[in-house]
Parts: C-alpha cells; sequence; structure tokens
C-alpha cells in the first residue's frame, strides 16, 4: 500500500530536534546532542550505533513515556501526511475500510508475484518463491488487518531473503529491522538503542491511515527487534466515529 518513498536522516533529525523542542524546549536539544552531536544515520551504520544510543539514554532521562511517545510519533520518519494524498485518493473510491484493506492486499500478492517472475526486486531485496510464500502466510504483512476496532500491522523484514534463511534470532532480528539509526546495535548483546525509539515507526505505520482519515490517531508497538520480538509489529486504534462511517 505504498509508492516508493525516499528517506532523509536530515529530515527525520530535523523533525525529530522540531518535535522536542516543541514539547521539552530548546535547551533540551542542547543537553541531548552535547559532545555527541546529531545521530547521522550513515555513521551510525559505521559506529555501532553508539551515538544514537548514547542520544536515547539522554531522551528517556528527559521524559516519561507518553511524552517520548509523542514527540517520536510525531517524527514518523519525517514523513508528512501530503505525501500520503494518493492512499486518501484511492481510498475515496471505496470509502470502506475492509474493501480498501482486501483491494490493497490482491494487490500486494500481484506485485510481489510479478516480482519473482521477472526477477525484479522490492527496493533491492530479491523476490523468490520462499520470499512469496512467507508474504502470504503473514497477512499483516501486506496489508493492514482490521480486528474489530483495531488495524494490525507488522512491517516487512529489512531484508527478508536472508531473514527467511537465518536461524539465529540476533541475526534474524538484525534483518528484521529497518532503522539505520538503530538495526546494527542489535548484533551488540546489551548495547541496543533503546527500544523506544520505535514510536517512530509506530508514527509510520499510523501516516498513511492519519491522511486517510485526516485525524490524529492513537496506536502501540506490539513488537519491535530491538526489544527482542523478530518481526516489528503496530496495532493502531480506531474511534467511533471512523468506525461509524468507513465499516
Amino acid at each position: 500500500m505504498s509508492e516508493t518513498t525516499n528517506y532523509s536522516d536530515t529530515i527525520i533529525m530535523d523533525t525529530f530536534k522540531s518535535e522536542i523542542t516543541r514539547k521539552l524546549g530548546e535547551e533540551a536539544w542542547e543537553i541531548l546532542t552535547e559532545d555527541i552531536g546529531t545521530p547521522d544515520m550513515h555513521n551510525e551504520e559505521k559506529n555501532g550505533c553508539c551515538t544514537m544510543r548514547e542520544f536515547m539514554k539522554r531522551f528517556e532521562n528527559l521524559t516519561d513515556d507518553a511524552t517520548a511517545k509523542d514527540i517520536l510519533t510525531h517524527v514518523r520518519h519525517g514523513l508528512k501526511r501530503s505525501q500520503f494524498d494518493w492512499a486518501k485518493e484511492k481510498f475515496a473510491k471505496f470509502n470502506n475500510i475492509d474493501n480498501f484493506i482486501n483491494a490493497d492486499r490482491n494487490e500486494q500478492i500481484e506485485n510481489f508475484t510479478r516480482l519473482r517472475d521477472t526477477g525484479e526486486s522490492f527496493y533491492g531485496q530479491k523476490v523468490n518463491d520462499d520470499v512469496l510464500n512467507f508474504l502470504l502466510s503473514q497477512p499483516e504483512l501486506l496489508s493492514a488487518v482490521r480486528i474489530g476496532s483495531e488495524l494490525h500491522i507488522t512491517a516487512f523484514p529489512s531484508n527478508m531473503y536472508e531473514y527467511i534463511k537465518e536461524n539465529d534470532e540476533r541475526k534474524k532480528r538484525y534483518y528484521a529491522c529497518h532503522c539505520l539509526f538503530a538495526k546494527e546495535s542489535i548484533l551488540k548483546e546489551n548495547e541496543e538503542v533503546s527500544k523506544t525509539l520505535c514510536y517512530c515507526s509506530l508514527g509510520h505505520a499510523k501516516i498513511m491511515w492519519e491522511a486517510i482519515f485526516d485525524i490524529e490517531l492513537d496506536g502501540e508497538v506490539i513488537q519491535s527487534a530491538l526489544n527482542g520480538d523478530l518481526l516489528c509489529k503496530y496495532v493502531i486504534y480506531l474511534p467511533k466515529e471512523i468506525m461509524d462511517k468507513y465499516v
């Protein structure tokens, strides 16, 4: 259910700074970056995410969980609702959550089958029979699954081909994680970046639906690779007015 999106670490961290100063004041950013600077995703890949690990330790010392969640879900990988106008237009053709989800899942299956058959890649990832069967076995990977007033979403592993083959749980978690600010830390026992950072991915999971409904939505991180889980899973809560209108 996505179009090609390019992520910029500068935009991500500029958004992070903006949200921190909005909630905690400008002096908070100075505390967070003193002597370590602003985390850079390319440097984090090289240094085992030690800058982001320290940054998040300081961040957690400045906030409670509710404030951290509010800040990070608004960072949402630096994305804006306007980038999901395409989803809003697509949803308008159905005006029904379940019909939209079903159509999208069928579209995803068709697309991944085509990628397997043509040998094309998915964001640089090889799609073979094993990858396709893995996706078909996990409905929440292909599209959201609605359970009552909840939308359940599972993130694609960042490297599905290696993820499926890997038996070591730590390496499997590494292949699951998308976050270049954090994933290298998974390979180092007791040195992982805090799972609090995964609220940013929750924001990413929510933003398309927030754009569709033009409303702020609540949700939770159910599982994450930084928390020791093998897949990253999220739930989004749909308020009564949305359920009444679109179900």
